[in-house]
């Protein structure tokens, strides 16, 4: 077959029927409406804890092999062979996925946003954070990478590919309407369609689910919330704006994504003048970045922090690196965790 990973996906998943009988991965509720306070009078920093890996479609996967695909470069590539699967992106959603279509066993390696517990024992080909270590990949002997731009240098990609290895480039939109389609697209590119079909209908149902839920407790007079993204105590501290799913992730709990408010671009440096200027209520992290900077006590110290409402209140909601804007079969969950973090803590 020949595909283009830039189609949309050929079912249409808007409505979730609950005839369809499809089962969750999980159970996570959330408390009743009467049982949620204040979340404005909440103090202290609160943490999502690691999921469980996500339950697969199936256990005996067969794909349809071999798939003939443009990717989002513009390559021609031949996909014969999915039994060592390298699958690399900034927020670990490709190796999600493919544990949700029951390819597991067939994952060789992982980025550090990869933290499912069935590949913890699989060797890091990144440095850095997520630079990609060409030698680390080739040494491997992959059968098939899929990789998108989140993660780089695109010359890597490059020299995978020069190495004879089938590389295909992905561009996912990474949003919440989009989850199916990145699944499906997916599941294409590894000849798993029907697999894919029934992930995403899985994924789309739980979103639907919990975001109804989420309505029930987030208050009328929505929390003004920003995502911060920090490695260290330099110069990587960022405001995540448009294009980074921070907007996604805070809107479908309820919340302002500040950052979208004042239209700040991608990723913007988060000094004292732009803190001050959006002041949030509260501030999502990854779990890494507020440990990387010194917890909360480093946090703190960082020019504009303590000034705001957050700061103050110490309200910070860490979620794990790999799941908190990775989109993909465990957004419901994600969505479901955040949403206790900010407005039942105790209850989480």
């Amino acid at each position: 077959m020949h595909r283009s990973i830039h189609a949309a996906a050929a079912a249409a998943l808007a409505v979730i029927l609950a005839a369809c009988g499809v089962q969750g991965s999980y159970t996570n509720t959330l408390p009743a409406a009467t049982e949620v306070g204040d979340p404005r009078s909440i103090q202290g920093v609160r943490h999502v804890g690691e999921f469980a890996d996500i339950e697969p479609v199936t256990t005996t996967p067969k794909p349809a092999l071999p798939v003939e695909l443009t990717d989002a470069d513009g390559y021609e590539v031949v996909v014969e062979d999915t039994s060592r699967i390298l699958a690399l992106d900034l927020y670990g959603t490709y190796t999600k996925t493919l544990t949700g279509l029951g390819l597991a066993p067939n994952i060789i390696g992982r980025t550090v946003s990869s933290t499912e517990t069935v590949l913890a024992d699989l060797p890091v080909v990144t440095q850095g954070g997520h630079n990609i270590n060409v030698e680390a990949v080739l040494d491997l002997r992959p059968s098939l990478v899929i990789v998108d731009h989140s993660i780089g240098p695109r010359e890597a990609i490059d020299q995978i590919r020069a190495a004879g290895v089938p590389t295909v480039v992905m561009q996912p939109e990474r949003t919440i309407a989009s989850v199916a389609q990145d699944i499906e697209q997916l599941g294409a590119v590894v000849g798993l369609p029907q697999e894919a079909e029934k992930l995403a209908q899985r994924s789309v149902e739980e979103i639907e689910r919990d975001m109804s839920a989420i309505k029930e407790i987030a208050p009328a007079d929505p929390l003004r919330v920003i995502f911060l993204y920090a490695r260290g105590n330099g110069g990587v501290f960022f405001i995540m704006g448009e294009g980074t799913g921070a907007k996604d992730l805070i809107e479908g709990v309820g919340a302002v994504d500040l950052a979208s408010e004042h239209n700040l671009s991608y990723a913007e440096p988060a000094n004292a003048e732009a803190l001050a200027k959006l002041n949030p209520e509260a501030i999502i992290m990854m779990s890494g970045g507020l440990e990387s900077t010194g917890g909360i006590e480093g946090l703190l110290q960082r020019p504009g922090i303590a000034q705001t409402i957050a700061g103050q209140n110490q309200r910070i909601i860490t979620i794990p690196d790999g799941q908190s804007l990775a989109f993909g079969p465990l957004t419901g969950q994600t969505l479901i965790e955040l949403a206790k973090a900010l407005y039942a803590p105790d209850q989480a």
